[in-house]
């Protein structure tokens, strides 16, 4: 392997000289596999292995508060969806006023998904600037435990499917308080 252009002989491997030589003709992918070519030597790939193992470790974790997040939307959906109906049954007077005064009932059936949607954009919105605050003033112990730095403008693509999300969740939340504005009766809502 010492006549090969590109390889490096033993002896300078272990002399400390493999540093120092370049030569024309060297190709760094093929580094390992002329390193593992010579006797007593085998190329060590440290990022690989580092990165095996904290995508088994955090792979998992991540997968968990992956759930868990999924859950807590779901429980804030239904949250969500209890206190707008709550909302409609002590309204019931005010759309069957809308109605009367001329409000059709998909009129009133889209500000209720409206109503919804913009709540639910709002809280999305102040959860993202609340974690992004926080984010900001763990920075230092974050930096200093872990040696990654993370600043407040930092933003991930992820955050950014949010609103698409959110819209989606309060379209779905919204739409039993909307169907049940809609058939709202105006003859019996107006009596009580």
């Amino acid at each position: 392997a010492a006549g090969v252009p590109g390889t490096v002989p033993p002896d300078e491997v272990a002399g400390g000289r493999f540093a120092e030589r370049q030569t024309a003709d060297f190709n760094a992918l093929q580094l390992p596999n002329e390193i593992n070519e010579l006797p007593d030597v085998q190329a060590v790939f440290p990022y690989r292995e580092v990165r095996d193992l904290l995508d088994g470790l955090i792979g998992n974790v991540q997968f968990v508060l992956i759930v868990i997040g999924v859950l807590v939307i779901v429980v804030a959906g239904i949250g969500m969806m209890v206190s707008i109906y709550n909302s409609m049954n002590e309204r019931r007077h005010e759309i069957a006023v809308m109605r009367a005064l001329g409000a059709q009932r998909t009129t009133v059936m889209i500000i209720i998904l409206l109503e919804s949607i913009l709540l639910s954009l709002g809280g999305g919105a102040l959860g993202v600037v609340i974690g992004h605050c926080l984010t900001a003033v763990l920075s230092p112990f974050i930096a200093a435990y872990a040696g990654v730095v993370i600043r407040f403008w930092d933003f991930q693509w992820t955050e950014w499917t949010l609103i698409p999300g959110l819209i989606l969740l309060a379209s779905i939340v919204g739409y039993l308080p909307a169907v049940i504005a809609y058939r709202t009766d105006v003859g019996s809502s107006l009596s009580k």
